[in-house]
């Protein structure tokens, strides 16, 4: 196998790794294959007809395939789909090594891997995430429900579709406020931590002080160096002790494993009347007179999340959010939510080190060099806004791409989002306060502020499941 080129073409990476959609709307099926040559049918008229929309198609074609009665789709297996595909046994082995997570799924690694206990535990997950049922994840786009569910009875009529069960229970997702200003469920605005990819995006080269704001191809997909210059997805292997399943074979076509990507989909039920009871709680009890609670449960949210509800993270000094194109001490802000690193927040004073975002990117936090873990995020809400149904099941359906899920999802969830936070200061011990899984009710969520006494924050449970 020759070197891979600098960058993917994208022909050949699926759109929604890298870029995403800005329609409304999406719908997702998991599907069981119960018929391995129908299935195989089934995928083969969905290449010919071109419905697996790629990187290098704009948003303007991938909308107009509305126009024809189908959406944008995308496509994605689990080890056991491509089992049940019958896809030849040195291509599995490869993916047992190389990919642990990916080979032993989700339901095994739960606890372990991904933090997920008690409520949350693999054996309470809905049903079509059984190992022996999710074998092929097919997500399609739109603006209307309408167009998918006419993409939906289209899908239905090709060739093979009766080898795949699963058609009749989907999972839609719906955004939440306009195009220009999506919500999710507990009020944050959505889509603003997109990271940008080389041979993709437009790239900048990063200040000297700053961390680079340009993540390598590697990182989310397969068969290209990451950020660390390390391509573990080149199955060559020039030393003479290597391991005999990296070398090139006659019976493994190298390629197989360049330009695709690992996702791992999550549906994350939101306890939205939880979180809105846990914040009034304390700005009742942080606030002075009743005037001060709307403005405090502002701030409480702000502080937990690291970004105020319209995106903008949180400066020291701040106790209400920024108004529009105005920074700390008056300085203009960019017009970039990404464009910060922590580095004038040290000790913690506007984004808490706890907060949401920094664990999930600690950026400056660290002193010496170390790993970044980037996520492509490409979730959308489910059910109905709080105020238009308080009891109605909500939530988020999460898709995380990356290139490992081990070095990346897997360590953000257990490690980053579950574990103490970083912080050389850091006095609290509670978990990530939005996603984590909290079990020590007595746990605090420390908020440093300059110049006055301790404040922190206890009581917390989980807000998601």
């Amino acid at each position: 196998m020759s070197a891979p080129p600098a960058y993917p073409d994208k022909a050949d990476v699926q759109r929604l790794a890298v870029y995403g959609y800005t329609l409304h709307r999406s719908r997702h099926f998991i599907l069981r294959v119960i018929d391995p040559v129908l299935a195989r049918d089934f995928l083969a008229g969905l290449a010919q007809k071109r419905l697996i929309t790629n990187a290098s198609i704009d948003h303007g074609d991938a909308r107009r395939l509305a126009d024809h009665g189908y959406c944008p789709a995308n496509i994605g297996f689990t080890f056991r789909g491509l089992e049940k595909l019958e896809l030849p046994l040195p291509y599995l082995r490869v993916f047992q090594e190389k990919s642990p997570a990916f080979a032993e799924g989700a339901h095994l690694r739960a606890a372990r891997r991904l933090a997920d206990t008690g409520a949350s535990a693999a054996q309470w997950w809905d049903e079509r995430f059984r190992p022996d049922h999710a074998h092929v994840l097919l997500s399609i786009h739109a603006d209307e429900e309408r167009e998918l569910d006419e993409c939906t009875a289209a899908l239905g009529q090709l060739a093979g579709a009766d080898g795949l069960d699963g058609w009749k229970a989907s999972l839609d997702g719906c955004h939440l406020g306009d195009r220009e200003n999506r919500r999710v469920h507990f009020g944050f605005r959505d889509g603003i931590s997109n990271p940008l990819i080389k041979g993709f995006h437009p790239c900048e080269p990063a200040p000297e002080s700053r961390a680079p704001k340009a993540h390598a191809a590697g990182e989310f997909v397969l068969g290209y160096p990451n950020d660390e210059k390390f391509n573990p997805w080149l199955l060559l292997s020039p030393g003479p002790s290597s391991n005999p399943w990296l070398r090139p074979s006659a019976r493994i076509e190298p390629e197989f494993f360049r330009n695709g990507s690992f996702a791992a989909f999550r549906k994350i039920e939101q306890h939205e009347r939880e979180f809105r009871a846990f914040v009034l709680a304390w700005a009742k009890r942080l606030s002075a007179s009743q005037d001060e609670i709307y403005a405090k449960q502002e701030y409480i949210r702000a502080k937990l999340a690291g970004r105020w509800d319209d995106g903008s993270v949180v400066q020291p000094g701040h106790i209400r959010a920024p108004v529009p194109n105005s920074g700390a001490e008056g300085k203009p802000q960019s017009a970039d939510p990404n464009d910060f690193d922590f580095s004038e927040d040290l000790d913690g004073e506007g984004c808490p080190f706890g907060a949401h975002i920094r664990r999930m990117n600690p950026r400056a936090d660290l002193i010496v060099p170390f790993r970044r873990r980037p996520l492509a995020r490409r979730g959308m809400p489910y059910g109905p806004p709080f105020e238009a149904a308080p009891d109605a099941a909500r939530g988020l359906l999460g898709l995380f791409f990356c290139a490992s899920l081990e070095d990346q999802f897997e360590h953000l969830l257990a490690e980053w989002a579950n574990a103490n936070p970083m912080g050389p200061d850091n006095r609290g011990n509670a978990k990530d306060p939005i996603i984590g899984k909290h079990e020590n009710t007595q746990a605090v969520f420390d908020i440093p502020v300059k110049g006055e006494s301790l404040c922190q924050l206890d009581g917390f449970t989980p807000f998601v499941t």
